[in-house]
């Protein structure tokens, strides 16, 4: 156990954007909670992307918040996206580039448990970090909103300590879903960035010319469909207001089939680092 926690420790020296940017986006935060709430009710928000189009952020009575709530989660869940992509794709990367590399395998932590280790801050150590910003802008939002409105409103916005405990709650719940999904993207990404400098760049393109090749040769756009459920799969169980429902859309044959495939690339990861 003390191994491990050195090991995840290790992670987070080596990779600081973990922490920085969390860190950053809470700070910034705090600058707009007080003029975010006090034009709460003329608060809207939007996002106009591809697939996406006028979609909003789900919100409920007992949301924390409202509409802020809901941001703030939204935000939250970004930053947890684009932390692990930021992290698994130098993870492996660095140490073979750094050539460290040898130094770890002269330690007494087998390859097998040096990439868990970094499964477990891609899928586990990332997604709580994001849930304490989370938990921070939302104590935030409570603390000024004690401040600047009447009890009425309080309670007509939902801005209490129990309303914070269960928005939170929901984040882990969701961010457990979205780790789930994302658990094969991460071990292939690992076992891609000790091929190449640009794992995702070249799992980019190489997705891109599946589809093509299978529209070319098929007349189909159903492989380029399934690629582009498995690949967005986190995202939409981020903009899902029923995460695990989501997760489990995509079918049980092809979610355990993802798991399977994750195992297997996992073990490839280890022959890769292994090898070097």
């Amino acid at each position: 156990m003390k191994q491990s926690y050195t090991l995840v420790k290790n992670e987070l020296l080596e990779h600081k954007i973990i922490i920085r940017l969390p860190l950053f986006l809470a700070l910034f935060a705090t600058l707009l909670v007080v003029m975010v709430l006090s034009n709460i009710n003329d608060f809207s928000f939007n996002i106009q992307m591809n697939d996406i189009d006028g979609w909003q952020p789900p919100i409920v009575a007992s949301s924390f918040a409202g509409v802020v709530g809901s941001v703030s989660f939204f935000i939250a869940g970004i930053v947890s996206l684009l932390s692990f992509f930021t992290y698994s794709a130098r993870a492996l990367a660095k140490e073979r580039k750094e050539g460290t590399l040898a130094f770890w395998h002269s330690m007494p932590v087998s390859d097998s448990k040096a990439i868990a280790i970094k499964l477990l801050v891609a899928l586990v150590v990332i997604p709580l970090l994001s849930s304490l910003f989370l938990l921070f802008v939302d104590v935030t939002v409570w603390l000024v909103a004690m401040w600047m409105m009447p009890a009425d409103m309080l309670a007509e916005n939902s801005l209490s300590v129990v309303a914070i405990v269960l928005h939170w709650s929901q984040f882990i719940s969701m961010m457990a879903a979205m780790s789930l999904a994302l658990l094969p993207i991460a071990c292939i990404i690992f076992c891609t960035s000790q091929l190449t400098e640009h794992p995702l760049l070249v799992l980019f393109v190489a997705i891109t010319l599946i589809k093509f090749i299978s529209y070319m040769l098929f007349d189909s756009m159903a492989i380029g469909a399934w690629l582009n459920s498995v690949s967005n799969l986190a995202f939409n169980i981020l903009t899902s207001d029923q995460p695990w429902h989501t997760l489990i859309s995509i079918g049980t044959i092809t979610l355990l089939g993802l798991l399977i495939a994750a195992g297997g690339l996992f073990k490839i990861s280890v022959y890769l680092r292994s090898g070097d």
